[in-house]
Formats: C-alpha cells, sequence, structure tokens
C-alpha cells in the first residue's frame, strides 16, 4: 500500500470517528431542563427595608418592585411561577399588603418579570415593624436548584437564598438633628415643638410642604436663619390642635390616647 492510500485510510477514519462522537453530542433544550427562578436582588442581599417615617402624613402607600428572573432562553409561551408566602410573615394580605401583578409569570419572549408588593400604611407599623417573607417554590415550568450561595461580610460568612427575600416594613423615623436629644439646638427647638415624635414631625412637614432631605442636615438650624421658622410653626400647630378638638378630630399621638402637643414656648 502506497503512502498516499495510507494517509486517505487514515482521513477517513479520523472523520469517521468524528461522525460518531458528533452524533453523542446532547444539546441544553430548556423545556425538558426545567429552568431554574431567582431574585437576581438576592445575588448581593436577601432584604428589603422600607420605611414611611419621613414620608408626609397623605402618602397611604408604596409600592416595592422586585425582578424576577428565570436562568434559560425566553420560551413562546408565559410561564407561571410559585411564590409563597411564609407563615411567620406578620403582614396580612388585604391588610398590610397586596400583590398588584394580576398573573405572576415569566411572560412569553421574555426571560424575568417584575414582581410588584403593594404596602399599606397601616396604623399598627407606628409602633413596631412587620415582615413578609417571600420564596419561590418549584412548579411545572421551574425548579429552584438555583438555590443558595455563600458570602463574607466582616469576616463572617453567609448565606443567601437566590429565592428568598425578606421586606421589613415600618412607619418609624428619629429626629432630624436640631431635634434630637444632646444637641446645642435641641432646647430652643423643644421649647417651641415639645417633645419629638414621628407622627409630630410626619404632621409637621405634610402642613409646612416642607423638605426632609433638607431637615436631616446637620447644618439646617442655623444656615440662612432656619431656627427662626420653627417658632412660626409651632405657633401654627397649636393653633392647628386648638381647631381640631373642637371639631370631634383631636390629634393623638402613636397610641391613640395621647394629645399631641406643642412646647410651652408655642403661642
Amino acid at each position: 500500500m502506497n503512502r498516499k492510500l495510507i494517509y486517505l485510510h487514515l482521513l477517513l477514519a479520523i472523520m469517521t470517528l468524528g461522525a460518531c462522537k458528533k452524533d453523542n453530542i446532547k444539546t441544553y433544550n430548556d423545556a425538558s431542563s426545567m429552568n431554574s427562578i431567582y431574585f437576581p436582588l438576592a445575588e448581593t442581599t436577601n432584604y428589603i427595608n422600607i420605611s414611611f417615617g419621613y414620608s408626609k402624613s397623605t402618602q397611604t402607600d408604596s409600592i416595592v418592585s422586585i425582578v424576577v428572573r428565570a436562568i434559560g432562553s425566553a420560551q413562546s409561551v408565559d410561564r407561571p411561577y410559585n411564590l409563597s408566602i411564609a407563615d411567620s410573615s406578620t403582614m396580612k394580605a388585604g391588610v398590610d399588603y397586596e400583590v398588584v401583578n394580576k398573573a405572576l409569570a415569566i411572560k412569553a419572549g421574555t426571560v424575568a418579570d417584575t414582581l410588584k408588593i403593594k404596602l399599606l400604611r397601616t396604623t399598627r407599623i407606628r409602633t413596631d415593624s412587620a415582615f413578609l417573607y417571600l420564596d419561590l417554590k418549584p412548579n411545572d415550568n421551574f425548579t429552584n436548584s438555583y438555590l443558595s450561595h455563600q458570602i463574607t461580610t466582616g469576616g463572617k460568612i453567609q448565606t443567601l437564598y437566590y429565592t428568598r427575600l425578606r421586606i421589613k416594613d415600618d412607619d418609624i423615623a428619629g429626629p432630624p438633628p436640631f431635634w434630637t436629644v444632646g444637641n446645642s439646638y435641641y432646647s430652643y427647638t423643644a421649647g417651641y415643638l415639645g417633645t419629638y415624635s414621628t407622627l409630630k414631625f410626619q404632621l409637621l412637614i405634610t402642613r409646612y410642604n416642607l423638605s426632609v432631605t433638607d431637615l436631616v442636615q446637620a447644618n439646617w438650624f442655623l444656615t440662612n436663619g432656619n431656627y427662626k421658622r420653627i417658632s412660626a410653626w409651632a405657633d401654627g400647630l397649636k393653633a392647628y390642635f386648638a381647631q381640631m378638638a373642637p371639631a370631634g378630630t383631636p390629634v393623638y399621638e402613636a397610641d391613640g390616647k395621647t394629645l399631641m402637643t406643642m412646647g410651652p414656648n408655642a403661642k
């Protein structure tokens, strides 16, 4: 057998072997593999904290938008996913929150959905935080095999779950610097506005359309003579309280029993 013929046989053998190996390759199939589903936010944190504390009293709710993503390519049909609310949640559906989405599904031609939850501003979160625990469960369309990972924070290892999120909600806020006990301006402020409370602060920013961003600045009190405005606010709120009580709608603190008052210097 001449050299050219030997080379030809070797070439045919290699091509045949390659064809056999190619026939055995299995391609990834989204439909049969059932893609995992997860919260992208959970790659960095499992917590969402919402507070109405610095919101005007006219705000009644807040919508939280959360992306839900599927691993793999888009499909030609809608794929409903299974969102579970843990029994340990202290928020109650229809009372403390509402799921805005009419249907929970990864729509055809997409790989993600935006879950929208409306948090309702109830009176009970004025004194204590409420919690909602979300968990993506497997169903006929998705698995949760993309379940967890670990991160190191401050030298400590923490496990984050891609399929879980905790929403914390409250209506509590600390005082701005000029109204904080121990601050050099506290005595002046309390003399007009009285003891700080979240509800009183919210009423103040609502009635006078104030910017919380400005008020919480450390130098707000002396900037542009802002401190002079405090006495006017106190006088106005005291007059407001005097009007509301005879009308049968007295203004109370968060406990619903203690009347809201101004400081002794208010006129």
